[in-house]
């Protein structure tokens, strides 16, 4: 099992008490009646012959059904993420609920939501409602702030003592690099200036995990290690001739210390996730950005309720479920990379711009264009659209848009001499998502891994893994 996310489950438990409450107060409207009348009946003139008890009961369950289930222009406004506002909102409901006879049981569903809304917040799973970012200007998609540290670990003070902790540390390790923002930046990342910048010390590994770069001593060509800037995602860290898994040499490339942009709050963590693309493979894997965790961990899809890695398995791209710790030997194992659209990790890809979205489709490009993978798979709906808006100056229209193999026109990476590689579009692998059900998903990923393992055959490449395996 995943790990519980707090507010996603005190988010279904209000659901119900809201449900539930409209509906007492219906049932109300026809046998009216105060919960209290044993005690006292001077609550009674609350309920007849004027109904104020139950208009304000079904006043209450609706505010909390609009809330939870918000439509589309409330969605992501600040009453809808503020955790602070529904513990203040809540406890009135709870309480109208409590009065009506109707309405002990949504009661006490509300006191549980309400415990756990306070349990998320105590562990600062959400921002502070009050905590609003300056806007910026369009073409720059606002940047995080330390208040975007992973969730599920013990913190207190919403949050506070975790920042506090967060930002010692990545000012005490190395004063955590401010990512690229500036839309058009990232479009002047054409082929030209993506071509890896290779020195001696990288000329052998494929990939190297983040975590073991902190902890290589630096013992050879120390002149290089300290004027080279650290690849980014950006610059991927592929090279030209794979490696053995069993042999990887580390890559000890120092960090530069890149210009803090002058904005309120402090400057937003960046994400360790590295790109692994290697030449020539035979699926490149495509997602929308780092979740928190991943940008954390380094590790691609980390967080336990993605269905990435159970899909990769189930589909047969990978002969194992494997770990999202395994992400840097997929190259090697199957020959199947990985890397991202946008660089900036969030909770979850919504609070993406789609300008944001948009600058990352010539990077994109520019990356399969120097690598040249067997096939392109953009794991998300929403990366296919963007790469639409860019080649086409629109939205798709809902009845050009399919899941699986794009037409050949389509092709991403196109060049001289190479007419690109076929682009396949799979469902979103995100746990929040719920517009398909499972068995839909497997399905299209069916597609997509049924073509791999046969290509990986044709290649001779099921050897390789049976080996690793064993």
């Amino acid at each position: 099992m995943g790990r519980l996310i707090k507010n996603h489950w005190g988010r279904l438990i209000i659901l119900t008490a809201a449900a539930y409450q409209v509906a007492s107060a219906v049932e109300g409207f026809i046998w009216p009646k105060v919960f209290w009348d044993f005690i006292s009946r001077n609550l009674d003139a609350a309920v007849a012959p004027v109904p104020v008890l139950q208009i304000l009961n079904l006043i209450m369950g609706l505010v909390g059904i609009a809330w939870e289930w918000p439509l589309k222009p409330f969605a992501g406004s600040t009453p809808h993420r503020s955790i602070e506002i529904r513990l203040i909102i809540y406890p009135l409901s709870t309480l109208l609920a409590a009065l009506l006879y109707q309405g002990t049981d949504p009661a006490i569903y509300y006191l549980i939501g309400i415990g756990v809304y306070f349990w998320a917040y105590s562990e600062g799973e959400m921002p502070p409602s009050a905590e609003i970012q300056p806007k910026l200007e369009e073409d720059k998609p606002a940047l995080e702030t330390v208040d975007d540290v992973p969730v599920n670990k013990i913190t207190s003070f919403n949050g506070r003592l975790q920042q506090f902790l967060h930002n010692g540390t990545a000012t005490h390790e190395a004063r955590s690099a401010s990512r690229t923002t500036i839309s058009q930046h990232r479009i002047k990342n054409t082929k030209a200036s993506y071509e890896p910048k290779i020195t001696e010390r990288q000329a052998d590994p494929i990939i190297s995990s983040p975590r073991r770069k902190r902890t290589v001593p630096q013992t050879a060509a120390p002149a290089t290690a300290a004027t080279h800037p650290r690849t980014t995602r950006s610059k991927s860290t592929s090279m030209a001739t794979p490696l053995s898994p069993n042999k990887r040499k580390r890559s000890t490339a120092t960090p530069q210390i890149a210009p803090t942009p002058s904005i309120a709050g402090p400057s937003a963590t960046e994400s360790l996730l590295r790109d692994t693309i290697p030449p020539n493979l035979i699926l490149l894997l495509v997602g929308v950005n780092p979740g928190i965790m991943t940008g954390v961990t380094g590790y691609a899809y980390a967080h336990p309720s993605n269905l990435f890695w159970k899909l990769l398995y189930s589909s047969g791209i990978t002969s194992m479920r494997h770990i999202p710790a395994d992400t840097y030997k997929l190259p090697a194992l199957y020959s199947v990379g990985n890397t991202n659209i946008v660089e900036r990790p969030t909770r979850d890809a919504s609070m993406l711009s789609r300008a944001e979205m948009d600058a990352g489709v010539p990077v994109l490009e520019a990356k399969v264009a120097a690598q040249r993978p067997e096939v392109v798979c953009l794991v998300g709906k929403s990366i296919w659209e963007a790469v639409w808006r860019v080649r086409h100056g629109r939205g798709i229209r809902k009845e050009e848009f399919r899941y699986g193999w794009q037409a050949e026109a389509e092709n991403m990476g196109r060049c001289d001499g190479w007419t690109g590689a076929p682009v396949f579009v799979a469902t979103t692998t995100s746990g929040l998502a719920a517009g398909m059900k499972p068995a839909e998903k497997e399905a299209v990923w069916a597609e997509l891994g049924s073509w791999v393992v046969r290509r990986r055959g044709e290649r001779g490449l099921d050897s390789v893994v049976v080996k690793d395996e064993i």
